[in-house]
């Protein structure tokens, strides 16, 4: 049976040749599906401030009749996506639905992460000679999580201090630049992104989306769709993906046994 592809990989598809008009139709599809799937093209338009038209040429763009097809198409696929959720029970603790959210929302991300891409990243940090980790405002939470935790594999790492380090210093390849940048985008982060690609040094940039303004910057950008989704809801997604990376390093290096050696991963 042939494969049929469904909105997401359509938008995927053809992103890179939409009009930046466009392409804001398509990052909000791509962040909030739901969207699509419970509104009329007018209504769409006038949440994103763009016009009913433009919807709709999104919607051609993207291979589709028109927006009707296109809300057909997206409505089918969360459908699709599993069961049923069961209802919770009625002593459930109001913690315990935090934590059942927050593993919903890493399933469905971890559906659309390119994980090509990944692997290149943990290619590319296992076999860098230094690494500096970079993240303003809620960002720095991430960034210096990883750094301390990439530091004790490798010992290469650094955290970037904004109060105390003045640019990048260090030119050439070997050296590896790891952004975390999520809206709105620091501009702080933007200039030693910029910085870095001068000083000819690998660029890997984790941000929230497409449209972000570093990723003209990256060797390797991976994208963590949450771009409308709140601050807290953003910080279990971002460290379980960067628990993936910190694993898939370790056992690449062999050091799985010195993240935790009483642990056994479900990694080949």
């Amino acid at each position: 049976m042939e494969h049929r592809m469904s909105y997401y990989e359509n938008t995927k598809k053809e992103y890179e040749n939409l009009t930046p008009g466009l392409k804001k139709v398509a990052e909000a599809l791509l962040n909030n599906p739901i969207l699509f799937a419970t509104h009329p093209a007018k209504k769409i338009a006038s949440i994103l401030d763009v016009s009913e038209t433009m919807v709709i040429r999104f919607s051609k763009a993207v291979g589709y009749e028109g927006y009707g097809a296109l809300q057909s198409d997206v409505q089918r696929s969360l459908l699709t996506v599993g069961p049923p959720e069961k209802e919770p029970k009625k002593d459930t603790h109001p913690f315990s639905l935090v934590m059942e959210s927050d593993s919903k929302n890493i399933l469905q991300i971890a559906e659309h992460l390119d994980w090509p891409t990944i692997e290149k990243i943990v290619h590319s940090l296992a076999g860098a000679e230094t690494i500096k980790v970079i993240g303003y405002y809620q960002s720095f939470a991430y960034a210096h999580w990883f750094a301390v935790l990439l530091n004790s594999l490798l010992d290469n790492t650094t955290l970037y201090r904004p109060e105390t380090d003045i640019g990048l210093t260090k030119h050439g390849a070997e050296h590896c630049v790891i952004i975390f940048s999520y809206y709105r985008y620091a501009l702080g982060t933007i200039r030693l992104a910029e910085e870095a690609r001068n000083n000819g040094n690998e660029v890997i940039i984790i941000t929230d989306s497409l449209l972000s303004p570093l990723i003209e910057y990256a060797d390797h950008t991976l994208v963590i769709p949450i771009a409308k989704k709140s601050v807290l809801e953003k910080g279990p997604v971002t460290f379980s993906v960067l628990n993936s990376l910190l694993l898939h390093i370790a056992q690449k290096i062999g050091k799985l046994d010195f993240i935790n050696p009483t642990s056994n991963y479900y990694i080949k």
